[in-house]
């Protein structure tokens, strides 16, 4: 059974920000992390984000890679023009009051793969 945008929220307990339209999405592969450099070296398709930085360039970072979502965790919530900008994209975000390790642990039990980091200069 592939993990969906929806089933991740339901067992991370998350409040939908935007992009209730694409919950039933399938979602790949999952990665976390708060770094930036990290994220842009996603190179799996499908893939969701988990992390605790709730600012405008993880979206500008989403965007330009394709992820098909975001969940920001320890209740961070964006600024509104982080969740002006993920209806404009038409990118689901969702919002956890759990931690990044919890939430992980959490999407892992559903049966989500983890993404592949590719280092810059290395792979492809």
């Amino acid at each position: 059974m592939a993990v969906r945008i929806r089933d991740i929220a339901e067992k991370l307990g998350a409040e939908v920000l935007t992009g209730e339209d694409g919950l039933d999405r399938d979602v790949g592969v999952v990665i976390s992390s708060d770094l930036v450099s990290d994220i842009l070296c996603c190179r799996d398709v499908e893939a969701f984000l988990i992390t605790g930085l709730a600012k405008i360039q993880i979206l500008r970072a989403a965007d330009m890679i394709d992820l098909i979502g975001i969940c920001f965790v320890r209740g961070k919530a964006p600024e509104a023009e982080v969740v002006d900008y993920a209806r404009e994209i038409g990118l689901p975000v969702i919002l956890t009051p759990k931690t990044m390790y919890e939430s992980c642990g959490l999407v892992y039990q559903l049966g989500a793969k983890s993404g592949a980091y590719i280092p810059p200069g290395r792979g492809e």
